[in-house]
């Protein structure tokens, strides 16, 4: 299954880019082309930077309200794999580029990103501690609030 994947990704992915930009290039020009490309390179670094910069963010507040970060930590990955795929020369890598830093797409692809990695993980052996529940310092923590009725301040 890997190795049908690597072959996918090493050799018919480049090849079906290299007849894209072909066929754009004897339709737009070369000129053209190599401006569109370097246009989705450039929105690829400044959409990549936000994107990663609004994630970060979502981590750090679901981490302060006691939530477990891992498929807000995916989100950030796709966000990161979406960003490389727009500033790498190609109009397909583009197009999934574009979807992977894409807000709803992201949330929605995140958890099954997860869950489909947690699983490949436990069948090779691996084990994660925790249910993803708050931890004893977060729980007293939440403790604090409630007790006093207003968040604890550091």
């Amino acid at each position: 299954m890997i190795a049908a994947v690597l072959f996918l990704l090493f050799t018919v992915v480049p090849v079906v880019e290299t007849y894209l930009i072909i066929e754009v290039g004897s339709r737009l020009g070369a000129l053209e082309t190599v401006g569109t490309l370097v246009l989705a390179g450039l929105l690829g670094a400044w959409l990549g930077k936000r994107a990663g910069g609004t994630v970060l963010r979502e981590i750090f507040e679901g981490l302060r309200r006691g939530e477990p970060p891992a498929v807000k930590l995916v989100e950030g990955l796709l966000a990161l794999v979406g960003a490389v795929l727009l500033v790498t020369p190609g109009y397909l890598s583009d197009v999934v580029g574009i979807v992977l830093l894409w807000a709803p797409a992201r949330r929605w692809l995140a958890p099954r990103v997860k869950d489909r990695a947690w699983a490949y993980l436990s069948r090779r052996g691996f084990t994660f501690v925790g249910d993803g529940a708050p931890g004893p310092a977060m729980r007293a923590r939440q403790e604090a609030e409630k007790k006093f009725d207003h968040p604890v301040v550091e």
